[in-house]
């Protein structure tokens, strides 16, 4: 190498950058665990609040009968009623509840 060039400033920057990074693991950490939840699944909550309403398969419903079966659920229930009453279903009657849970998300268009 040419006297005159040297590597001593990069090296001296990655090694700065090095310590950088390792003096501030404790910073991310604690920007981690500040960190807000995810936010829940919109189409998981609509299609919880559907299985939980009283909409049968047999109505034949519409895409304005739907939307009105889960807003009325979601405010008779909750959202955590309408998780309970799925859970209840599928505890008790699974084969069944698979069956309505494949109808509902079928009714919304879920993958």
């Amino acid at each position: 190498m040419h006297p005159t060039i040297s590597n001593e400033p990069a090296r001296a920057r990655v090694a700065e950058r090095r310590g950088q990074a390792h003096g501030d693991a404790p910073g991310r950490a604690a920007r981690r665990s500040r960190r807000t939840p995810a936010r829940p699944n919109l189409t998981d909550a609509r299609c919880r609040a559907l299985f939980a309403s009283s909409l049968q398969r047999s109505d034949a419903p519409g895409a304005g009968v739907v939307a009105q079966a889960i807003t009325a659920t979601v405010r008779q229930l909750g959202a955590e009623g309408c998780t309970s009453r799925m859970a209840q279903e599928f505890g008790d009657h699974p084969e069944a509840a698979t069956d309505r849970m494949r109808w509902v998300r079928s009714l919304l268009s879920c993958p």
